[in-house]
């Protein structure tokens, strides 16, 4: 017995659309340019497909737990104790029954690995019934056949134990059919075990968690294969709702029609998938080149922030400066002036009330604002540096895909470019993550705010001298100028004269004036060196930009050029596969 013998033969119109499908599919292969590992099972997907429509057997898959009882199902289906059946896995193989006009007890095994054997009650001239290896099975290997056949079936039985219905494994194969788009019928084996009650609640089960994790509400039945094979009745066991709902679905079509059609849906769901990833690649290298016109505007975008939160920290900063420069004018006035009325204050007195009232948080409300500034630009080029090293590192994937397809010099460039264009930015990135760039800043921050208090205190400390000048007779000598200051309402003018108090009054002047020519000091230090941590950063990513993006995206033409040659021919043989299918459907 060969499989030739039992081919299902094919005339007229089906026959010529079977062979405009495999000629299809063999084009629609072709068209994958890549060398990746899904692509090279998209291919063999293909293949197997080409395969079974030369064979032309519409195949009723049967899956399920190790234990489930398919072999057992198998030969009740026959009304044959065809397969060999146990507790223990005993499938290894794809065991495929084919239908013949007598039954074929030696397999045939072919080189894929599948075992062919004929049986006349398959259920119609034209389908196959294929027993593949239990799922959760301890044998990997056999998990991995079954896998591999799914994507071959035209309708599914996935058989359920009814003493552990719906295990994890038994899900996700559910859903790993269900991407595959075909049809599901859902039977619970091994009813015989459970009480009528019993019944009632695992079918409930099972109903609820086919909606529940998987959506979907197929056709359930409730069986005893092992009752129907042992009985006379081929139909006992609850077989008999089986055969008969398979007849009513090999009567809706011919079966070489249904298998024309699940094979191209199965060819078109292919096909969408590789054609949206030709459409995603085609942009991502067409959006990579527009970049070499407009990089510069890339990098306008990216800084364009940075300005922003620039001039409001810049305000902000400025603004509490102002505060400062309010406070210690105050303090200048009441130190220089009322505290005449009421004696000198002590140094410590005067540093803590300088301490307390002139500089109070600012010191660390300028820092955490800074910081927070810092960071923002940090976060924002952190994400930047990331985006671009995703983006090459995506156009390095593309670049190896297609390595065969390249001219070796071209490709040896590009892959040097590329991988010199990552590795730059992924410095870059480290360079942001390290902290320098924040410690620096607040070490420059705490200095400015150090010196400045410095500052203040040598000045009030040589206001305090002059205070406990003015309020010691002995001290009135060396101080000459103030000596006015001690006498009080118009004896000042009296005893000193007007000479005397304009010198007062220019001290008080010149203290205010030097005061706010160190807080415009302040002001314009911190607002230096944020425009520096902001200029820095715009001429890091401009360079960057000129020196290995713009290069790297100049080189992208023939990526392009390739990529959109297979979204166009694969859009071309989309609606070449939908003509084909609706002409398919429309045969009676």
């Amino acid at each position: 017995m060969t499989t030739t013998s039992m081919l299902v033969g094919l005339e007229g119109e089906i026959a010529t659309y079977r062979q405009e499908t495999i000629e299809l599919i063999n084009d629609i292969a072709k068209a994958f340019f890549e060398e990746d590992e899904a692509t090279k099972e998209d291919r063999k997907r293909l293949s197997d497909i080409a395969q079974d429509l030369r064979e032309m057997f519409f195949m009723l898959v049967v899956i399920g737990e190790f234990n489930a009882g398919k072999s057992t199902f198998i030969n009740a289906l026959l009304g044959d104790k065809m397969l060999d059946m146990g507790i223990t896995p005993t499938t290894e193989y794809i065991e495929m029954i084919c239908h013949s006009d007598t039954p074929q007890r030696k397999p045939e095994v072919r080189e894929d690995g599948v075992r062919v054997w004929g049986h006349p009650n398959t259920g119609a001239f034209g389908v196959a019934i294929v027993d593949t290896p239990g799922t959760g099975s301890v044998f990997l290997k056999h998990e991995k056949t079954a896998k591999s056949f799914l994507h071959r079936s035209d309708l599914v039985v996935f058989l359920l134990n009814a003493k552990q219905a719906f295990a994890e494994t038994e899900r996700m194969y559910l859903e790993l059919v269900q991407s595959y788009g075909k049809k599901i019928i859902l039977v619970i084996n091994q009813v015989d075990l459970l009480q009528p009650t019993e019944r009632q609640e695992v079918r409930r089960f099972v109903e609820n968690m086919a909606k529940e994790k998987l959506n979907i509400e197929p056709l359930i039945f409730e069986i005893s294969a092992k009752d129907a094979l042992n009985s006379l009745d081929g139909d006992a066991g609850g077989m008999g709702a089986i055969k008969a709902h398979l007849r009513g679905v090999y009567l809706e079509a011919p079966p070489a029609k249904q298998k024309l059609l699940s094979e191209l849906e199965t060819v078109e769901r292919v096909l969408k998938v590789r054609l949206g990833r030709a459409k995603e690649n085609t942009t991502l290298v067409g959006s990579n080149m527009g970049r070499v016109r407009t990089i510069e505007d890339e990098i306008d975008s990216q800084s364009s922030g940075l300005e922003a939160r620039l001039a409001s920290i810049t305000k902000t900063i400025s603004t509490t400066l102002e505060g400062i420069r309010q406070r210690g004018t105050r303090f200048i006035d009441d130190n220089l002036r009322v505290r005449l009325y009421g004696g000198a204050p002590s140094k410590e007195q005067l540093e803590r009330e300088f301490q307390e009232v002139v500089i109070g948080r600012t010191q660390r409300d300028i820092n955490e604002m800074a910081t927070n500034y810092v960071s923002n630009v940090i976060d924002q080029s952190r994400h930047y540096w990331n985006s671009v090293i995703e983006r090459l590192n995506k156009l390095q994937d593309l670049l190896e895909k297609q390595k065969e397809g390249f001219d070796a010099g071209i490709y040896a460039e590009q892959r040097q470019n590329l991988e010199e264009a990552i590795r730059v930015a992924e410095e870059e990135l480290q360079t942001n993550m390290s902290g320098d760039v924040l410690s620096q800043l607040k070490a420059q921050f705490d200095e400015n705010i150090g010196t400045f208090q410095r500052y203040g205190l040598a000045t009030f400390g040589g206001l305090l001298t002059m205070l406990i000048a003015i309020a010691t007779p002995g001290g009135l000598a060396a101080f000459p100028l103030v000596l006015p200051a001690l006498l009080l309402g118009a004896a000042v003018s009296v005893v000193a004269g007007v000479p005397a108090v304009r010198a007062y009054r220019r001290a008080i002047t010149d203290t205010h004036n030097e005061f706010n020519q160190r807080i415009d000091t302040l002001i314009k230090s911190y607002k230096d060196t944020l425009d520096e941590v902001t200029r820095k950063e715009r001429h890091r990513l401009t360079q960057y930009g000129k020196q290995q993006l713009i290069p790297v995206f100049s080189q992208l033409e023939t990526l392009a050029k390739r990529y959109q040659e297979q979204e166009d021919s694969l859009t071309a043989l989309q609606r070449q596969l939908e003509a084909l299918r609706k002409r398919v459907q429309s045969l009676s």
